[in-house]
C-alpha cells in the first residue's frame, strides 16, 4: 500500500472528530504525512459523525470513497459505512468487541473512544508509546485524564493485540517532523503574524474555530449581536488605524454587504475571512462548498475595487492570511479571503521546516508623515492610492458619500469621474495570481481547497499540469496568456456552474470545459479519477 485510508463513526457527542485528531497527530510521530476530513451533521446528540483519516509517507492527499480500515460506534454507523471496505479491508464495531463494558470497567463511558484508538493503532501494527505520547500531548496537564485515557488505549492495543488483528500495511515511517493542522489554524497563525488588532466574528460554521482561537490571543475580539454590527466595527476600528477583520461565512456575508461598500467608497481598508458552506440559506450548514465566488466578486450596489483570495493548503492559509491584510492597507480596499468547510475544518499536514521558513513581511501601505497642512485624504495620485492619515489629526476627513480629494461631500458630474477613475484603477497593476503545477498539455484548473486534490492527481497523471488560481479577482491578467499554450483547460470546482471556468471565459476569452460537483462533499480520489477518465472519453 502506497497509503491508508481508515474511518471512525459514531453518534454525536461520542469524540469521534477527536479521536480522529489525536490518531493523526500520532501518525504524524513516526513521520507520515495525513489527511482528516471529518463529516457531521447539525445535531448535537446521535446521527452519524464521522471522520477519514487518510497518510502516507507521501503528501498531498485526498480523501477517498474506499477505506481500507473501519471502526465503528453503534450498529446502524457500522451499517453506514461498511459497503466503503475495499476487499480484504477490516471493520469492527464497538459493541462486537466490548469496548462498552471495558470503558464501564474503567469507570468513565467518556473512554470509549480511546479504546477504539488503541486497538486501531495494534491494528495498524504501530507502537504503542507513539500513541502515548501524542495522549500525553493532549492531556498532560490533566493528570487523573491522563492515566484513565492511557489505560483505556493499552486495553484497546491488547485486545486487537490478543485477537490476532492487524491491517499489515507495508508502509514504513520515516524520520521527519511533520507539523498537522487544520486549514483555520493556519489561517489564525497568518492573522497574528499580520499584527491584527481588531476581529469582528458572529459565529456561523466553518469559521468558529477563528474565534476560538483568537479569543485566547491578545487581539481585541467583538462577538456583535449580528454580522451588520460586526463589519460596522470593523471598519471603525480600520478607520481609526488599527487592523481588523471579521470573519463568517455566506449568509452572514450576505448581511455584510453593504458595509462593503462603505469600505469601498471610504477607501477604508478591510479584511473579511469567508468560509464557504453549502447554501442557498442555511442549507447544508456543515457541509463543504465552493459556490460563493461569484457573490463575493459583485457584492455591492455601484462598483468598486475589492481583492478576492482563494488558498488552497496550509501554507496559503497562513500567508495569504497575513498578506489579506498588507494587501488592504497598501490598496485600501476590501479584501475578501474564501476558505471552505473542506479546507478550514479538515487537517493537513506539512513538514515542520517548510512551514517556519514562511515568511511574509508587513505592509501598511501609504501612511500620511508630517503635518497635517492642507491635507487631502482622497488626492489623487498617480496610482490611485492617497496617503492615509487617522481620526484625531488636523483636516482628517473621511467620507462614505461620493467626496473630493479633501473628503467633502461632492456631486459634481466631473469630481465623480475623476474619483471613480481614482478607485478603479489602484489594482491594475496587481500581478501573478495563480501558479502552475507539472508539465503536461492537459490543464486543470482550480482554485481554493480543490489543490491538494488535484497535486495528488498529478502525481499519477503525468500528462496533465495545475493551474491553481490562488486570488481570483482581480483576474490575473497573465493567465489569459498562459492558459491558451495548452490543448485541453479543464476547470475542477465544487459548485454547480463551474463559476470559475465562466469568469476565466469572461475575461480571457478562452473556452473552458467543466467538471463540478455540488453535494457538501469535496472531490474524493476516486471520484475524480473516474469523471477525469471519462470526460476524455467523451470529447
Amino acid at each position: 500500500m502506497r497509503r491508508v485510508a481508515l474511518k471512525i463513526s459514531g453518534p454525536a457527542g461520542a469524540g469521534i472528530i477527536q479521536a480522529g485528531e489525536t490518531l493523526s497527530k500520532a501518525l504524524n510521530r513516526l513521520g507520515f504525512f495525513t489527511l482528516v476530513y471529518p463529516e457531521y451533521p447539525s445535531r448535537i446528540r446521535g446521527g452519524d459523525n464521522n471522520v477519514q483519516v487518510v497518510f502516507s509517507s507521501e503528501r498531498f492527499l485526498s480523501p477517498q470513497k474506499k477505506i481500507n480500515l473501519l471502526l465503528a460506534f453503534g450498529k446502524s454507523n457500522f451499517a453506514d459505512h461498511k459497503e466503503e471496505l475495499i476487499f480484504g479491508g477490516l471493520g469492527f464495531e464497538s459493541s462486537d468487541l466490548e469496548f462498552d463494558q471495558m470503558a464501564k470497567e474503567l469507570g468513565s463511558p467518556l473512554v470509549l473512544n480511546t479504546v477504539g484508538l488503541g486497538f486501531l493503532w495494534a491494528v495498524l501494527g504501530f507502537n504503542f508509546e507513539f500513541l502515548v505520547e501524542q495522549i500525553k500531548e493532549d492531556f498532560g496537564d490533566k493528570k487523573a485524564i491522563l492515566d484513565l485515557n492511557i489505560g483505556a488505549a493499552e486495553i484497546g492495543y491488547g485486545k486487537a493485540q490478543a485477537k490476532g488483528f492487524n491491517l499489515n500495511i507495508g508502509i514504513k515511517s520515516q524520520k521527519k517532523k511533520i507539523l498537522n493542522l487544520t486549514g483555520n489554524e493556519a489561517l489564525t497563525k497568518g492573522i497574528l503574524s499580520a499584527q491584527c488588532n481588531f476581529a469582528a466574528i458572529y459565529p456561523m460554521t466553518p469559521i468558529n474555530e477563528i474565534l476560538r482561537l483568537l479569543a485566547k490571543s491578545e487581539i481585541k475580539v467583538f462577538r456583535p449581536e449580528d454580522e451588520i454590527a460586526g463589519i460596522m466595527s470593523a471598519i471603525g476600528a480600520s478607520y481609526a488605524g488599527k487592523r481588523a477583520m471579521v470573519a463568517t461565512s455566506g449568509g452572514g456575508f450576505s448581511l455584510m454587504v453593504e458595509g462593503l461598500g462603505l469600505s469601498g467608497m471610504a477607501e477604508i481598508p478591510l479584511v473579511v475571512f469567508l468560509g464557504q458552506r453549502t447554501g442557498p440559506s442555511t442549507g447544508m450548514a456543515t457541509y463543504t462548498s465552493q459556490a460563493d465566488l461569484d457573490f463575493v466578486i459583485k457584492a455591492g450596489h455601484g462598483e468598486f475595487p475589492r481583492i478576492v483570495l482563494a488558498p488552497g493548503d496550509l501554507e496559503e492559509s497562513y500567508c495569504l492570511g497575513m498578506e489579506a491584510f498588507n494587501l488592504a492597507d497598501k490598496y485600501q480596499v476590501p479584501v475578501i479571503l474564501m476558505t471552505d468547510k473542506y479546507l478550514a475544518e479538515s487537517r493537513f499536514s506539512i513538514e515542520e521546516e517548510n512551514f517556519n521558513k514562511i515568511r511574509v513581511a508587513i505592509d501598511r501601505g501609504k501612511l500620511f508623515k508630517g503635518v497635517l497642512k492642507n491635507y487631502k485624504r482622497y488626492e489623487f495620485t498617480a496610482d490611485g492610492v492617497s496617503p492615509r492619515a487617522f481620526p484625531g489629526q488636523i483636516n482628517f476627513i473621511t467620507n462614505s458619500y461620493e467626496h473630493n480629494e479633501y473628503g467633502f461631500s461632492d456631486d459634481d458630474t466631473e469630481n465623480r469621474e475623476r474619483m471613480m477613475n481614482k478607485r478603479m484603477k489602484k489594482l491594475n497593476k496587481l500581478t501573478g495570481g495563480y501558479k502552475i503545477y507539472g508539465k503536461g498539455k492537459i490543464a486543470l484548473v482550480g482554485w481554493g481547497s480543490s489543490k491538494e486534490t488535484l497535486l495528488d492527481f498529478l502525481k499519477e497523471n503525468k500528462d496533465y499540469s495545475l493551474i491553481h488560481v490562488w486570488r481570483p479577482w482581480p483576474f490575473p491578467k497573465e493567465l489569459e496568456r498562459e492558459i491558451k499554450k495548452f490543448k485541453k483547460v479543464i476547470a475542477v470546482e465544487g459548485n454547480f456552474s463551474g463559476q470559475l471556468a465562466g469568469l476565466i471565459e469572461k475575461e480571457a476569452g478562452f473556452k473552458i470545459e467543466r467538471i463540478t460537483k455540488d453535494d457538501g462533499r469535496p472531490f474524493f480520489k476516486e471520484e475524480l479519477n473516474e469523471r477525469i477518465k471519462l470526460f476524455r472519453q467523451s470529447v
